[in-house]
């Protein structure tokens, strides 16, 4: 069982237990109903129930889950992950979001390491893959053309760079 991390709670919003998550997604409706596991930095894990899910903003989405039923036990996940399994949303088993790729290592097809993918950013065209922090940054597009392949297995992604994408 695969799971998929769809945003991370900021706090709450009403006096309910409702609370704010920040999220990539933009339509997360198919998880009403299904249990989802929230996990924080330090390992503590609950199984919860989403009965409701509202946009704020285009990036900010208020949850409601059976479970929480005041403001104090919404206030108490703050900072919790929520996580999701993979067949939930629909995808089948060669299909990844983005977001996934967050983390892997990066290599080029000569084997050279380049880094850690470390952010995705998001344009109009296609995903940006950040690899590597600070000054030392490459942006990869996220085409075909530079993705050469996506191991999940082992956490690597293959690149083949052109001249100019090094810093």
């Amino acid at each position: 069982m695969e799971l998929i991390s769809v945003g991370k709670i900021s706090g709450t919003h009403h006096l309910m237990g409702t609370v704010k998550v920040s999220s990539n997604f933009e339509d997360l409706s198919v998880i009403v109903g299904s249990k989802v596991i929230i996990k924080n930095t330090s390992g503590m894990s609950r199984i919860l129930t989403v009965t409701n899910i509202k946009k704020i903003s285009p990036k900010r989405l208020a949850f409601d889950f059976e479970e929480i039923t005041n403001k104090t036990e919404g206030t108490a996940l703050s900072g919790y992950s929520i996580y999701v399994r993979k067949d939930i949303l629909g995808l089948e088993e060669d299909e990844y979001y983005a977001s996934d790729i967050i983390g892997m290592m990066a290599v080029t097809v000569e084997g050279e390491e380049l880094g850690e993918i470390t952010d995705l950013m998001e344009t109009a065209g296609h995903d940006i893959y950040i690899i590597g922090k600070g000054k030392e940054e490459i942006m990869v597009p996220s085409v075909d053309e530079f993705v050469k392949d996506i191991d999940f297995e082992k956490r690597v992604v293959t690149f083949d760079l052109i001249e100019g994408m090094r810093p």
